[in-house]
């Protein structure tokens, strides 16, 4: 029996294969980072999520380096001193008028059994008129309230008058309502 060697080119494809196989593995081994040039190896020959903060040196990132070039927050500080007391601030704008010492004044016809009635309030010195009114007293539904508005800033009038002829006596009393005005 003849032993047969495999050819020249036989065991040339054989140790390409083998190297071929395990050369990266090997490589992996055998190469390291000493043996490297610095600057050739970029982003794209580093897989994902390979590197962690391990592999990173303390203070070397600069904010280039993050997303948007922003560093990420960190937690938030203790709380600081309270500062100097600041300058006082503008004067405000004038505040809308006001009203004080409200007071209603009223004043009442006398009672008789005429055909009208008018009446006149003036609110007191120093006082402007901020509202009104009036009412019929004593009448049986027969009297209408025929005016009751504001005269002037300090006085308010009323007028009444018999709708049907009434025996009853019946008077007419206004209202002011007077107050002192801020302006």
């Amino acid at each position: 029996m003849k032993i047969r060697f495999p050819s020249p080119a036989m065991i040339v494809a054989i140790v390409a294969l083998v190297c071929a196989t395990t050369g990266s593995a090997v490589a992996g081994a055998l190469i390291t980072g000493a043996q490297i040039k610095n600057g050739t190896i970029t982003g794209l020959d580093v897989r994902k999520e390979t590197l962690t903060s391990a592999h990173v040196k303390n203070g070397s990132l600069r904010p280039v380096d993050f997303k948007g070039g922003k560093l990420p927050a960190g937690p938030q500080g203790p709380m600081g001193a309270q500062g100097a007391k600041g300058d006082q601030g503008p004067q405000g704008a004038q505040g809308v008028p006001g009203l004080a010492a409200l007071q209603i004044v009223g004043v009442e016809s006398p009672s008789s059994s005429s055909s009208s009635r008018n009446v006149t309030v003036t609110c007191p010195a120093g006082k402007q008129l901020v509202g009104g009114g009036a009412e019929v007293i004593g009448a049986s539904g027969d009297v209408a309230l025929d005016e009751s508005y504001p005269n002037t800033q300090t006085t308010w009038i009323a007028r009444a008058y018999e709708v049907n002829a009434t025996a009853d006596n019946w008077s007419l009393a206004a209202y002011a309502i007077c107050a002192q005005v801020a302006s």
